[in-house]
């Protein structure tokens, strides 16, 4: 019996160690927002001169995101690494139009280490209700393999808030 309860108190001391530990912190960069708990700092620049959505890119990965938060939104991710460029091209519909200030916002995510970068607010395209988000990087981000988009109150608040729409790009 003490065997189990000693076992029991270090499975949740463990366990209150790791989520101390796996916190995510936050940092603004200039035209973007990272959120990483790793020491590495990654500086986004989402002003590189690249067409993304020129039929000519060949992605090298691809996936299906799909709603997570009852709703009936749908959409694809695109990315690629090619020539020093890490570029994606998120497409969503079927989402509902935000409220007030509120704004859809994209997010790449790493597993391990842990690491997830903001892609920036997703854009309407007028008279279609599709949405877009468009994002490039000059280093190779491939390694972020699932993708998140959430829906953001316009409260200044970096870190990533209500999950709406998710899924794993592969090759």
């Amino acid at each position: 019996m003490k065997v189990t309860i000693a076992i029991i108190a270090i499975v949740i001391i463990g366990g209150g160690a790791w989520l101390l530990l796996s916190d995510n912190t936050t940092e603004e960069a200039t035209t973007n927002t990272v959120v990483t708990n790793t020491n590495t700092t990654v500086s986004t620049n989402t002003n590189l001169d690249l067409e993304i959505e020129d039929d000519t890119i060949q992605y090298q990965f691809s996936g299906l995101v799909m709603d997570v938060s009852g709703g009936i939104g749908i959409g694809e991710v695109k990315a690629n690494f090619e020539d020093g460029t890490y570029a994606l091209l998120a497409t969503f519909e079927n989402l509902p139009d935000p409220e007030g200030t509120d704004f859809y916002e994209g997010w790449i995510v790493r597993n391990f280490p842990s690491s997830v970068i903001s892609t920036g607010a997703a854009t309407i395209t007028k008279g279609e209700g599709i949405y877009k988000n468009i994002y490039s990087f000059d280093q190779d981000l491939t390694d972020h393999d699932f993708y998140v988009l959430t829906l953001e109150p316009d409260d200044g608040d970096p870190a990533p808030a209500t999950h709406i729409l998710e899924g794993t790009l592969k090759r």
